[in-house]
């Protein structure tokens, strides 16, 4: 099944560009309103999002911060016709990952949305009903954020990834507060019941095992 791609822009020889561009490689679905826009987005998210800037009913600044509020990980490019420093700069403050100037070359286009594919799949993982968001340092539990501290979301990440393996402690400080580490070796469990604690209170299960005399597992 081809990517979902969304694309907001209300000029129809644009428009064409856009369907010629992506026939037969992606299933772009374009919006000539930030209104048509969102009734979709609320029935379905995209894989990417494409967005000028001047519509008729909303800039595409605000789509850009409705869509963040909403999801902090879905690629989006904004193209437009505002070529200034100023709008490319405040564009990416909002939250787009990429800008590009109209006219546009439907090559470097591709090419662009190829990269924001490649990375949002890169840095986000499925473990069963866990998602890891390498990008924002965030794991998921059934798309509820369990609200991880950094070294919470690094020993959980890594017992994910390792999963139906048995990480022996020494593993885990390595990979979480490095080779030199020296301080109290209890901190060790002391995450993990943190993390249990948040796993419980997203109605997560207990999936982290302990290991008496070895260290920690996942099951799942």
């Amino acid at each position: 099944m081809n990517e979902l791609i969304y694309i907001i822009e209300d000029d129809e020889g644009v428009q064409e560009v856009y369907e010629s561009a992506f026939e037969g490689l992606y299933d772009a679905r374009i919006f000539g309103s930030g209104k048509e826009f969102f009734d979709a987005f609320n029935k379905q998210k995209p894989s990417l999002v494409i967005v000028d800037i001047m519509l008729p009913d909303m800039d595409g600044y605000a789509i850009i911060t409705n869509i963040r509020a909403r999801d902090e990980r879905i690629p989006v490019i904004v193209v437009s016709a505002k070529t200034d420093e100023m709008s490319f700069v405040k564009g990416l403050n909002k939250g787009a990952d990429d800008y590009m100037a109209k006219p546009f070359s439907v090559m470097e286009l591709l090419a662009r949305v190829k990269a924001g594919l490649r990375r949002a799949k890169l840095f986000v993982k499925a473990h069963g009903d866990f998602e890891v968001d390498r990008n924002n340092y965030r794991i998921f539990y059934k798309k509820e954020d369990l609200q991880l501290t950094l070294k919470e979301f690094k020993l959980f990440g890594y017992l994910l990834s390792a999963s139906g393996r048995t990480v022996p402690r020494e593993e885990l400080f390595c990979e979480v507060w490095g080779e030199n580490f020296m301080g109290e070796t209890r901190a060790l469990d002391m995450h993990i019941a943190e993390i249990r604690v948040k796993l419980a209170k997203c109605g997560a299960p207990s999936v982290i095992q302990t290991v008496r005399g070895v260290g920690y597992r996942v099951e799942q």
